[in-house]
């Protein structure tokens, strides 16, 4: 595998939300979604169409679906609440052909696909693609927030750890990869999804993700001059993620690889009108009140249904939208304001890969936690290395706190 899969696995521990709380707040929002959809949709009212037509698995059969936003499940690869079957998808990890089961938890994904002719709850992935957006040694760390490749990338109660409890566990030197999104106007600032601590044998690159500025004091990306062949090309206000060897005094970065994309959205999806959009991001600029930004990302929100009702949207403010692309610009019919206390719900569907005990055994990558859970079709002492299972719960840090267990049956 590549070196971002070099990752240690650590006993973590931390206390997590109640997960019936989470539920019933996730569930109201969703089904409010719905409700009101269907209200505009018999009465005809709100602009014309529902606004639940744009969600993956309700609208018609057989359309083609891209989805954006962190992986908070498997059995099926779960997005946004979206399940995408996963079986026959090409899957590629920053840019290297991968396989799903190299997929965790935390990642933030982009999923090409397409609802089944015959069953349109039914939603396939052709292609999966994830990008780490930094990567390298850790220059400071504070409660909440560490700065990495001229990147300052923050951290909440959804970030995954993976060989770390928390960011302050994070030392100057420590060497990591993140997942996440763009955070607040400067786009030097990140939320992350995911921090994985890297091996010692790990190669010394450096990856750095943001807006080129070639404006003045020569060409920069997150304060980093940008030296060698590969940058040239760069010019202002591009999104770019760019792998490279950091200088000695971490001034410059001498570059040996870009992709000239957002990592993680699908450039091609925007001039396919007739896809479906699902994507999760946070807002970075508030152009107008019919108008946002996420991340390089412009959206439409002049026709959109609000979840809750009446909601205004700021800078910062991590959202979920539904739409269909209408050029370069995602009109959206339903936004959702999301609450980043609220813990996200887990579930994943898998083996157990790794089993110690009740309170420490791996499946997916995720070291979980089942000692207090419920559990049906089976018991306690039915939890094995090789069993099959499916778990739901919540998470902090690193540790999957399982609220339910149920045996394949």
């Amino acid at each position: 595998m590549t070196q971002e899969f070099e990752l240690n696995q650590l006993n973590q521990l931390n206390q997590l939300t109640d997960l019936a709380k989470l539920a019933h707040t996730r569930l109201t929002r969703r089904s409010w979604l719905v409700l009101t959809g269907a209200a505009l949709a018999g009465c005809g009212g709100g602009g014309g169409s529902s606004p639940m037509a744009a969600l993956p698995g309700t609208g018609g059969t057989g359309s083609p679906v891209f989805a954006q936003g962190t992986i908070s499940g498997f059995g099926s690869v779960i997005i946004n609440g979206v399940r995408f079957d996963d079986g026959l998808a090409s899957v590629t990890v920053d840019g290297v052909t991968a396989v799903s089961t190299d997929l965790r938890l935390g990642m933030v994904a982009g999923i090409q696909g397409s609802r089944s002719a015959a069953d349109a709850t039914q939603v396939t992935a052709s292609s999966i693609e994830v990008w780490s957006i930094a990567q390298g040694a850790v220059t400071s760390a504070d409660a909440g927030e560490f700065e990495l490749a001229g990147m300052t990338i923050q951290t909440d109660s959804n970030t995954t750890f993976d060989g770390l409890n928390a960011s302050s566990d994070l030392r100057t030197g420590s060497r990591v990869a993140v997942w996440g999104m763009p955070a607040g106007a400067n786009s030097d600032h990140w939320l992350a999804t995911r921090v994985a601590l890297l091996t010692a044998t790990t190669a010394l690159t450096t990856v750095s993700s943001g807006v080129i500025d070639a404006s003045h004091d020569g060409l920069k990306l997150n304060e980093l001059t940008l030296t060698g062949s590969l940058s040239a090309a760069l010019v202002t206000g591009q999104w770019v993620r760019v792998v490279g060897s950091l200088s000695l005094d971490r001034h410059s970065l001498a570059v040996t690889d870009v992709q000239q994309t957002n990592p993680g959205l699908a450039q091609k999806s925007h001039s396919d009108s007739g896809t479906e959009v699902e994507i999760e991001g946070f807002v970075t600029t508030v152009v107008s009140a019919s108008r946002l930004m996420l991340g390089q990302t412009e959206v439409d929100v002049s026709n959109a249904v609000y979840s809750p009702p009446g909601a205004v949207i700021a800078v910062n403010d991590r959202v979920e939208v539904h739409g269909t692309w209408a050029g370069n610009v995602l009109r959206v019919t339903s936004l959702e304001q999301k609450d980043s206390k609220v813990l996200n719900a887990i579930e994943i569907t898998a083996r157990i890969d790794q089993f110690t005990s009740l309170s420490d055994f791996v499946m997916r990558g995720q070291r979980c936690d089942a000692q207090s859970a419920t559990y049906s079709h089976g018991v306690a002492a039915d939890v094995r290395q090789g069993v099959k299972v499916k778990v739901t719960g919540t998470q902090s840090g690193g540790l999957l706190k399982v609220a339910t267990l149920e045996f394949n049956t």
